[in-house]
């Protein structure tokens, strides 16, 4: 089970295809595809907020062109024991395709993480 930020990312390197060309939020320079983006948001809600649980919604953008079925099976794979909600649209300005890979997991606050 996905129990922090670092261990999804972790996941997502061990692609070999996007092991150097996963960036938070954008890249600062001109990246060759495929390449992923990710971003998160801390929600806390209910009656874990009292109890310090987070949930992370973890939002995952992978960019291709021609839109890479196996890579986008590898991705999956990786998240298998969480609930991916996954869409594709094509960029026509940039003329690539994004896949965007949404899924949340709980967190658990220590004293150790703020």
């Amino acid at each position: 089970m996905i129990n922090s930020i670092e261990e999804a990312i972790r996941r997502i390197v061990t692609i070999t295809e996007l092991s150097n060309k996963l960036a938070y939020d954008h890249f600062t320079t001109a990246q060759t595809l495929p390449f992923a983006c990710y971003t998160y948001d801390f929600v806390t809600d209910g009656a874990d907020d009292y109890n310090g649980v987070q949930w992370i919604d973890f939002n995952l953008e992978l960019y291709s062109d021609p839109r890479d079925i196996a890579l986008e099976r590898k991705i999956l794979t990786r998240l298998d024991d969480v609930v991916v909600k996954s869409s594709s649209d094509y960029i026509e300005s940039e003329r690539m395709y994004q896949t965007s890979f949404r899924f949340r997991f709980p967190y658990k606050l220590t004293n150790n993480n703020p």
